[in-house]
């Protein structure tokens, strides 16, 4: 959302190298120091952006936050006062579906979603949220997918059929003691799970850090503005420990 709408705010939120960003977008909306923002009031504004992204309305809204529709309401006018770039955008991915009859993902896949002007308004609603979606999770699912392709090339035999070398390429060559010894399990929507040898743990990290949060300047200059940043988490018998760089620092 951010890459499409160049809203401001936004991207100098994301761009900060720490932080939650659910956090501060609600210090940003509500005016209060990210320290104050409670778990409540990050997951609402979770929901709540979720909400946008998939296009409800005031009611829907209110379900979800489990408030009136007219607090809703002025949740939304809120939040597009402090997001302008946010609400331009939502405006024009609607209108340009309508031109074009289809919208576009970051890699140019297409999503044809003629009812948004032949169908009858409960069909042309559903479109309008579709329109908007669509490109947000469609380009989101591009960038997981290249970096799922990145991944595999790295752990098995270090390249790429057809490929261009590109920097992730240049940058896979120093990891190749992790082949054989890390295996990739699966896809969760944003996630890619790693089946890893106890002693390549390090290697791994590094890995999967170098390629989650630069796989999406791959799709584009006007894409690498965005700062992306992979939170890694080890599983082991039931433990379950955040990744940081002492980890990687210890394994040196």
């Amino acid at each position: 959302m951010a890459h499409f709408s160049k809203d401001t705010a936004l991207i100098e939120l994301l761009s900060k190298p720490d932080g939650d960003v659910f956090t501060m977008i609600a210090s940003r909306w509500t005016g209060k120091a990210e320290s104050l923002i409670c778990s409540k009031e990050r997951e609402t504004t979770k929901r709540f952006i979720y909400g946008i992204l998939y296009g409800m309305g005031a009611n829907s809204l209110a379900e979800q936050l489990e408030c009136s529709p007219e607090d809703a309401a002025q949740k939304i006018q809120s939040f597009k006062r402090f997001f302008p770039g946010v609400s331009s955008w939502l405006h024009e991915a609607v209108a340009s579906c309508r031109h074009k009859g289809y919208v576009e993902t970051l890699m140019g896949r297409r999503r044809f979603l003629s009812k948004i002007t032949a169908g009858n308004s409960k069909e042309k609603a559903k479109a309008q949220r579709q329109a908007v979606n669509s490109i947000c999770q469609g380009s989101a699912a591009d960038i997981i997918k290249v970096a799922m392709i990145k991944v595999h090339s790295a752990i098995t035999n270090g390249s790429t059929v057809g490929a261009t070398v590109d920097s992730i390429d240049v940058a896979m060559q120093n990891f190749s003691e992790i082949r054989g010894r890390c295996h990739l399990i699966l896809q969760v929507h944003d996630e890619l799970v790693l089946e890893v040898d106890p002693c390549m743990v390090a290697e791994a990290v590094r890995l999967l850090q170098t390629v989650m949060e630069n796989s999406a300047s791959l799709l584009g200059p006007s894409v690498s503005f965005l700062l992306l940043r992979a939170t890694l988490n080890l599983y082991k018998t039931g433990y379950i420990a955040s990744v940081t760089e002492s980890i990687v620092e210890n394994e040196d």
